[in-house]
């Protein structure tokens, strides 16, 4: 019995230091935590709340049209104000927005929180040709043939005559340019686009002569150029207008 009293006592003094142990760690390091929990809650307040960090300026970057994008801007809802504390702002929101407008190809959108400015650089698309569209407004198209509309004015591409305005008939001619040397966009009087296998251009050859291309499909289209000018140079061909390359191993010349 005296044994396991002794025990019992033991045991009872092992949990009282165990707890004082535990009351000392806790008292030793209650400042830290208080100190953190208040900088986190300082933290918070200053990002969220004060106007230390707020919203002084949007710079707007990459593109003329600011004063469209700024459109875009304000007709979010909630509207960004200034003053608004930078953290709330949701630049996602913002970026969305903007990709709205058709000849946005990206938009870049960072926090400068010193200056309290939101610092927006947007990149354009170009077009490599332009359309009539059903409206009667100028539609344009990019290198993988997505069509945009535009309040930029572009000069150097070509306007195509795009009699189906299909998705494959856009891919189709926008493939057709990006493989065509300088010198012949240089020379071309019109391109027709009747169908996505059916690729037709007008050439000026000299001032006296315009000759018609039927590419076909827009594959193929160096070995077509290749035969192009083979049967260009032939006596046979000096009269000819028309150069039928849809198939470029049975050409055909009118």
């Amino acid at each position: 019995m005296k044994r396991v009293r002794i025990a019992r006592r033991e045991k009872s003094e092992l949990e009282k230091r165990r707890r004082l142990r535990k009351r000392s760690f806790q008292i030793r390091h209650f400042p830290g935590i208080f100190l953190s929990v208040l900088l986190i809650s300082l933290l918070a307040y200053l990002l969220g709340w004060s106007q230390l960090l707020s919203l002084k300026a949007i710079q707007i970057d990459g593109t003329t049209q600011v004063s469209a994008i700024q459109s875009s801007i304000d007709s979010l809802n909630p509207v960004v104000k200034i003053g608004e504390p930078l953290a709330r702002i949701d630049v996602h929101a913002i970026e969305r927005k903007i990709s709205e407008n058709s000849w946005i190809q990206a938009t870049h959108i960072g926090r400068s929180w010193i200056h309290g400015k939101l610092n927006i650089s947007v990149i354009e698309k170009h077009p490599v040709a332009s359309y009539l569209r059903a409206d009667s407004t100028t539609g344009y198209f990019d290198s993988e043939g997505k069509d945009f509309i535009s309040p930029l004015s572009y000069t150097g591409i070509p306007t195509i005559d795009l009699q189906s305005p299909t998705v494959a008939a856009k891919q189709a001619i926008a493939l057709f340019l990006t493989q065509l040397p300088p010198t012949y966009l240089q020379k071309a009087q019109s391109f027709t686009v009747t169908k996505a296998t059916a690729i037709e251009m007008t050439l000026a050859i000299s001032k006296k002569r315009i000759v018609t291309i039927s590419w076909g499909e827009a594959t193929d289209i160096p070995l077509k150029i290749q035969v192009y000018e083979k049967l260009l140079a032939m006596k046979e061909n000096r009269q000819s207008l028309h150069f039928d390359l849809t198939d470029p191993l049975a050409p055909i010349t009118k």
